[in-house]
């Protein structure tokens, strides 16, 4: 009797196991290649393509381990499926090109050659995402939050790239995507918050993170024009953060302005205060804009451009000319919206968790599981 009860106690943890693994969740589809002739794949298992206008119609089967490729050529259709034969798509990788995926894949004519898109579960996006985007060495608390970030991020802008065919890009543009990924700090955050998502008033908000922010973030609406409540300017515990400097002659400074600024005569911007705004500075003092007095011209130009046109880290610096060079000097890394992952740290060695983290960056906001 005994033997029995321990028999389907045991079957009974075994099928809540397998219940909590095939938890549904969304499939993300993620843009890998795009104008290729042909590309090179394997499965991890059994697996079976698809024509993706009729996902009945199965137009070759796949053994685990198989090389195989698809070439623009040869496709009679116009997109297909690579799926699991029987298999969901959690625990499935593909390699692509050589490297490993996680779930399956559908590739797409578009124009004369090839897309090729990675259908991915979301939780199995995030495995390949947050340890890109975090050092993997940070404090579970703060690996917690870029969990919650990336994860809110990827749903608010799914669909970002349905115009190409897919929801989001591999690249910084949407989030950095490296395929498979099996780091244990990262893969726990994930875990441990399953489903969970930063909202507003019940609605998935864009919930945007950078570096650092060099001692305060910024309001969103100075940095990208519109406005939003939960991406407003917040304090650090730490200010001055990642100090940075740089320096260029004076010349090549004003050839890079413009063309037609003649010789560079002055700089006018105001000094920087973390956390003072000045007429040409936000409240967090980042750089709103500054004049660029030439001999042949003035020019106001944003703080914006001249960190796009200088390859600064950051809005939140100095600028001064002195003796025939142009020094910016300045702190923090990234745009500064929403949440710093330096700060975020910092907060985390202190003492808060990632729920108190999150309230912090994204104000007013709640969480909320979505699955």
């Amino acid at each position: 009797m005994k033997i029995k009860f321990l028999l389907t106690l045991i079957l009974t943890v075994m099928l809540l196991a397998v219940h909590v693994e095939a938890a549904w969740q969304p499939e993300i589809r993620i843009g890998i290649l795009s104008g290729v002739e042909s590309v090179n794949l394997q499965m991890s298992m059994p697996s079976v393509i698809v024509d993706a206008a009729d996902n009945t119609k199965i137009l070759r089967k796949v053994e685990a381990g198989e090389n195989f490729s698809i070439d623009f050529a040869t496709l009679k259709v116009e997109a297909v499926e690579i799926r699991g034969d029987g298999i969901p798509l959690t625990g499935l990788q593909i390699t692509i090109n050589g490297k490993k995926y996680f779930g399956g894949a559908r590739i797409n004519k578009t124009g004369g050659a090839l897309t090729v898109i990675n259908l991915v579960p979301a939780e199995e996006y995030l495995r390949g995402v947050v340890p890109n985007e975090m050092p993997i060495s940070f404090e579970p608390e703060a690996l917690k939050a870029q969990a919650v970030a990336a994860r809110t991020f990827m749903l608010k802008n799914r669909g970002r790239h349905s115009a190409e065919g897919y929801d989001l890009c591999a690249t910084n543009h949407c989030q950095f995507y490296g395929g498979v990924e099996d780091v244990a700090s990262t893969d726990s955050a994930i875990s441990e918050t399953w489903g969970l998502v930063v909202v507003l008033k019940d609605a998935l908000v864009d919930a945007n993170f950078h570096t650092d922010s060099g001692g305060m973030t910024e309001n969103v609406a100075d940095v990208w024009g519109t406005s939003a409540p939960h991406l407003a300017a917040v304090k650090e515990l730490e200010t001055k953060t990642q100090p940075w400097k740089v320096e260029l002659p004076a010349k090549d400074f004003a050839a890079r302005i413009s063309s037609s600024l003649g010789d560079l005569n002055e700089i006018k911007l105001s000094a920087l205060e973390i956390g003072k705004a000045e007429y040409d500075r936000s409240k967090s003092g980042r750089v709103k804009f500054a004049v660029i007095v030439g001999s042949a011209k003035t020019i106001q130009i944003s703080g914006n451009d001249l960190r796009t046109k200088f390859s600064l880290p950051s809005t939140l610096f100095d600028m001064k000319l002195q003796n025939g060079t142009v020094t910016f000097e300045g702190y923090g890394r990234g745009h500064g919206v929403g949440m710093s992952q330096y700060g975020a740290q910092s907060y985390a060695k202190a003492g808060w968790d990632y729920k108190k983290i999150l309230a912090h960056y994204y104000t007013g906001t709640d969480l909320k599981k979505l699955y």
